[in-house]
């Protein structure tokens, strides 16, 4: 028996976050298995970090997976907006260094709206499941960028 592909398992759970009503990863890797692909909880973790899915808020105290298209640089803004008002506990900075923590399973989908703001002062991020890093220039832009994302708060 041969492993589908990374790039078919992962198509497979992106029609899947499309199509179904998926709010947990253990409820991705039953659907991976009813098509045959048995995968580990880290596989499965990793695939939804690479494919930048988020957990968003569908009513009643439920959350449902859900990929993360964005285009106009307003849409960037008000998405990221939302989530910082929803998602985000902390920020802090040093030097060059921004540090956001953020409510558990959030931080990778707020790095990627982050990175879509494509700000000159921002070198790149790195996101864990609550903690993101981004890196900026010098610490006068990171500290204009932290007052940025401290208005977003508000």
């Amino acid at each position: 028996m041969h492993m589908p592909s990374k790039a078919y398992r992962q198509r497979l759970i992106e029609e899947l976050v499309e199509n179904e009503f998926v709010s947990t990863q253990a409820e991705i890797a039953e659907h991976l298995a009813q098509r045959g692909i048995k995968v580990t909880q880290a596989t499965i973790s990793r695939d939804v970090n690479e494919l930048r899915l988020v957990r968003l808020p569908a009513g009643n105290g439920a959350h449902r997976y859900r990929s993360t298209p964005l285009s106009a640089p307003e849409d960037v803004l008000g998405e990221l907006g939302q989530r910082f008002r929803l998602f985000v506990r902390d920020l802090d900075r040093g030097d060059n260094l921004l540090v956001i923590n953020t409510d558990e399973g959030h931080a990778a989908g707020i790095a990627y709206v982050i990175d879509k703001l494509q700000r000159e002062e921002v070198v790149g991020t790195l996101a864990g499941q609550n903690t993101i890093l981004v890196i900026c220039r010098g610490s006068d832009e990171a500290e204009a960028l932290l007052h940025d994302l401290e208005d977003l708060l508000t």
